[in-house]
């Protein structure tokens, strides 16, 4: 997001939300509905995450990881797309409506940003 923000002294102030602030904000949000078993990554993203496997780099927590998480800013506007697991029995519908207008206000209040958020239900847990 760029907006301008006036300060004591400072003059204008630009802000910048990045693709992965945001997408790290879908994540943590869509995690907490009820049902919702987890994210899953596409077939991109988990050959990203095998190759980041590779490399050396800080461990993220869990709440913060993004796999199953797309999300691109532009124009003060944030598209994001999750792929989501769910329980056995949750109503798949209700629970991808919930998560899409939970996503959309957390992303909103955290980055000010308006929201677009697509849903993508794409593994149901079996009960073991």
């Amino acid at each position: 997001m760029s907006g301008a923000a006036t300060g004591p002294g400072t003059g204008r102030v630009t802000l910048h939300v990045s693709d992965l602030a945001v997408a790290r904000v879908a994540a943590r949000r869509a995690r907490t509905v009820p049902g919702v078993t987890g994210l899953l990554g596409d077939v991109a993203q988990t050959l990203l995450g095998i190759a980041a496997d590779w490399l050396p780099r800080e461990p993220v927590p869990e709440e913060l990881r993004t796999r199953g998480v797309v999300a691109s800013v532009q124009d003060g506007t944030a598209e994001v797309r999750l792929c989501i697991g769910v329980r056995l029995g949750t109503p798949c519908a209700e629970t991808a409506a919930r998560v899409q207008r939970e996503v959309a206000g957390e992303v909103t209040a955290v980055t000010g940003l308006a929201a677009r958020v697509r849903v993508t239900i794409a593994d149901i847990t079996l009960p073991t």
